[in-house]
């Protein structure tokens, strides 16, 4: 450890040293991290700036602390291209998750002013609300709920069931697919009703994202949120220059 502070606090340090032992293969996913007490003895710091170390560690989704049992490195987050539209569960299998799916519920509601601009109906139309749990190989990792129009989708609400997809249904029953959409995110924090659901503490750092799905016919079918853990997935994109 640089032992002058003021120029590398020692807590930044140590989590840099962690980082580096992950980067070159010298700590893997699983591995058990040395306790506070002795990574407090052997960089010769407090055991407060040891715990500080992985709780920021915690918080981003590096390790993982289970009470009474110790530190691990979880450092195996889902890469997931937020550019390319795919549905959940197609994407999570090319990628070699088990994707699983729980409806948590479904029911009508009116379109409020905000919701029915962005599906272009009236306000006041009956909407259908999907909302459902993701998870990957059974880890929770995000809440999505979508909204349709109960128009043109009678009798969804009997066709939606755990791990059956969306996308796939509307396709196969009611023969509309969706071909692009708009989509914008930003960083939020985790409620106690969506961190008991997502496994997760409250007020913890999510990724919080609105997006609208069109049709061939440049028809707005669906807007959907979704609440997704920062410490389990991470986005990506691929852009081309020329």
């Amino acid at each position: 450890m640089i032992r002058d502070e003021e120029a590398i606090p020692f807590y930044k340090q140590l989590k840099q040293e962690i980082l580096d032992d992950i980067e070159t293969g010298k700590l893997k996913h699983g591995d058990k991290l040395s306790s506070e007490r002795e990574l407090a003895e052997l960089y010769k710091i407090s055991r407060m700036t040891a715990r500080h170390t992985l709780s920021i560690l915690e918080r981003e989704g590096v390790v993982e602390r289970r009470v009474g049992v110790g530190t691990y490195i979880t450092n195996n987050k889902i890469e997931m291209d937020f550019i390319t539209f795919n549905s959940f569960t197609k994407n999570m299998l090319n990628k070699g998750f088990i994707p699983s799916t729980r409806v948590l519920s479904i029911s009508k509601v009116p379109a409020k002013s905000q919701l029915g601009k962005r599906l272009k109906v009236p306000t006041g139309e009956e909407l259908i609300s999907i909302k459902r749990l993701r998870l990957v190989n059974e880890m929770p990792i995000s809440i999505e709920e979508s909204f349709l129009q109960d128009k043109l989708f009678p009798g969804i609400d009997k066709l939606m069931k755990d791990d059956v997809s969306l996308y796939q249904t509307l396709e196969g029953y009611y023969g509309i697919v969706l071909v692009r959409a708009k989509e914008n995110m930003q960083v939020t924090f985790s409620d106690e009703t969506d961190s008991k659901l997502l496994k997760i503490r409250s007020d913890s750092p999510c990724i919080f994202q609105e997006q609208v799905a069109f049709d061939s016919k440049d028809r707005e079918i669906e807007f959907s949120t979704s609440l997704t853990r920062s410490d389990i997935v991470k986005f990506y994109s691929e852009l081309s220059l020329r």
